[in-house]
């Protein structure tokens, strides 16, 4: 059997493995987990993710799109 990303068996060097080739969950594309700076929109938790540590762009570090009152 090829063990692979994608086959819900988390293997060595994958992070994750939730069966899915979705960028937009807990578990990326990639086998590995999402977090806020990994440039993919986390469903239902991000408001965006443009994959930089820049807190006054388009895309604070919090993953939340900039408001009046963020400072």
């Amino acid at each position: 059997l090829d063990a692979k990303c994608g086959d819900k068996l988390e293997q060595p060097g994958e992070e994750c493995d939730d069966g899915n080739m979705s960028d937009n969950d807990a578990c990326t594309a990639g086998c590995k987990d999402a977090f806020c700076g990994d440039g993919f929109v986390l469903q239902d938790t991000e408001e965006c993710d443009d994959k930089n540590m820049i807190n006054d762009d388009g895309c604070t570090n919090a993953c939340k799109l900039p408001s009046c009152s963020d400072n």
